[in-house]
Parts: C-alpha cells; sequence; structure tokens
C-alpha cells in the first residue's frame, strides 16, 4: 500500500513539472530593421531611439543612426508597439528662484525631445509593427520643424 502512494505522489510530480514546463513557451524573437524620416527625411541628429514594446510587455530599445537606419535585435513575434524619439542636446530642467514663490515666474524650458512628445510613449505614438521573419518596418513621423 505504502508502495502505492509513493508511486502515485511521483507520478503526480512528474505530471506537475512536466505541465508547467510545458506553458513556458518562449515566444519566437527576430531582428527588426528599418529608416526613421521626420516630415519625409532623416532627421541627421545624434542619440535617436527607436523602441518595441511586445505582445509579452518585453521592451527592446535600438539607436537610430544619423542616416536614420537601426537595426533592433531580439525583438519578440508578434503585434509590437512602437516609440521613437530623439533627445534634445539643450533640454535643461528649469529650477526655481530662490525665494517666495512669484505667480509671474515662468522659466524658460526647451522640450526634452526634439520630435513630438506623442511618439515618445508607444501607448500614444500610434506605430506598430507585426514582427516575424525579415521584419522591415519604416517609420515616418510628422511635426514642426526642427532647428
Amino acid at each position: 500500500m505504502r508502495r502505492k502512494i509513493v508511486f502515485s505522489a511521483g507520478a503526480l510530480a512528474i505530471a506537475a513539472l512536466a505541465l508547467s514546463l510545458g506553458g513556458c513557451k518562449v515566444k519566437r524573437q527576430y531582428d527588426v530593421t528599418g529608416q526613421v524620416k521626420y516630415n519625409g527625411a532623416t532627421l541627421a541628429k545624434p542619440n535617436g531611439q527607436i523602441v518595441f514594446l511586445g505582445p509579452d510587455g518585453r521592451q527592446v530599445v535600438a539607436s537610430i543612426n544619423e542616416d536614420g537606419t537601426y537595426k533592433a535585435e531580439k525583438v519578440t513575434a508578434g503585434l509590437n508597439k512602437v516609440a521613437v524619439y530623439y533627445p534634445n542636446p539643450n533640454f535643461k530642467r528649469a529650477a526655481r528662484p530662490k525665494g517666495p514663490p512669484d505667480s509671474k515666474y515662468k522659466p524658460e524650458t526647451s522640450p526634452i525631445n526634439l520630435t513630438p512628445e506623442q511618439y515618445a510613449s508607444a501607448d500614444t505614438s500610434g506605430l506598430a509593427t507585426e514582427v516575424g521573419q525579415g521584419s522591415v518596418f519604416n517609420v515616418d513621423m510628422t511635426g514642426p520643424p526642427i532647428p
């Protein structure tokens, strides 16, 4: 009787392990290439980034070259939301002057990114692509002229 219980417990443990491992499927990952443009032309600015947010929540960030090309490696297969931004090299956090608050004070600030803020978030950019073998995703953002 005792042998039968031990055998049953062992069989259950093996079955549970097999089920738990079977549910841990790793999604396929692929490289994505493309070119980013702004108002139809390459931006030719340094430090641009493109971010892929996979269906599993995994993010992949790739640098954008000054000719607008990029290569994102190991992006999760499936529908990815995308964000793109070029940091503003002139951005400085505004410091409040010393003394009592002045309601007329308005600090001079420059935007944090050169490109419109909507593109900096995968939730607001409106950009998405289905990632699979040989994926190419070209982006053409639009917005006001950038100096």
